[in-house]
């Protein structure tokens, strides 16, 4: 399996192990998995693999898997054929174009730089993490924050999930999230809020997290903001994820909503 089809499978297995707070849609093709998000009144679709969806437009492919609102179509693999122009938007589709990165396994330098990074294991300091990741992401979608629209509770009994917290003078600076499928480590929404940007708290929760799973491959896709970081830290892209965020007609009584 190579990074594309890791990150595709670790990405759908991630959404899907939320469940019920997430729902995986059933009914839908081999390869293609739907899954809504009531809590953030939205929906997401990954293909897991290349030909999953074959060719088409991804509003029709989200109308085929029936989710409603605002949707982000996860497309690793360019099988999608993307709206006319290519600008930033067309008619209610927002394309974004970013690395998809992958760090085979092994071992990690140390941070550096004294951070204190800790593993989340209550609901206390998981509000603190998920907190940071709302605003300092950001996901203006979920702001004003409330608790449990981003992380619920169960990211911290559910196999395969850790947050991860960085303190800067005492207070939550910066988070992100890991999620083990058995085959691959992915890493999800790393974030720092704006005051505690460049202190090195990006790297040394991400080689915190790393050598907590000395074992696997990593992966990821990346802002450019990050990239310098992840290349750093020997990941290398592997291809270029192609997200697509649509905006269709919320369902009467449906999750639709702001993504």
């Amino acid at each position: 399996m190579d990074g594309t089809e890791l990150y595709a499978g670790n990405a759908a297995a991630m959404w899907a192990s939320l469940a019920p707070w997430s729902r995986l849609r059933p009914g839908t093709a081999p390869g293609v998995a739907a899954i809504e998000i009531p809590a953030q009144r939205a929906g997401r679709v990954i293909l897991r693999w290349r030909g999953a969806a074959a060719s088409g437009q991804p509003g029709a492919l989200v109308t085929a898997v029936g989710l409603h609102g605002r949707v982000v179509v996860e497309d690793s693999f360019g099988d999608l054929v993307p709206p006319r122009d290519r600008g930033v938007r067309n008619e209610g589709v927002t394309v974004d174009r970013m690395p998809l990165m992958l760090r085979p396994a092994g071992g990690v330098a140390p941070p550096g730089n004294g951070a204190a990074v800790v593993l989340v294991a209550d609901q206390e300091a998981l509000v603190q993490a998920e907190r940071v990741i709302v605003y300092g992401f950001p996901r203006p979608a979920l702001q004003p924050y409330r608790p449990g629209r981003m992380l619920p509770p169960q990211v911290l009994t559910t196999p395969g999930w850790r947050t991860w917290l960085a303190f800067r003078d005492g207070k939550p600076a910066a988070a992100c999230c890991t999620y083990d499928d058995g085959a691959a480590l992915g890493v999800y929404w790393l974030a720092a809020l704006p005051e505690h940007r460049s202190a090195g708290l990006g790297r040394a929760i991400m080689c915190t997290a790393l050598a907590a799973s000395p074992g696997r491959s990593a992966v990821l896709v990346a802002t450019a903001a990050g990239v310098p970081l992840y290349s750093s830290l020997g990941f290398a892209a592997v291809s270029e994820a192609i997200w697509y965020r649509l905006r269709t007609p919320p369902e009467q009584g449906g999750t639709g909503g702001r993504h």
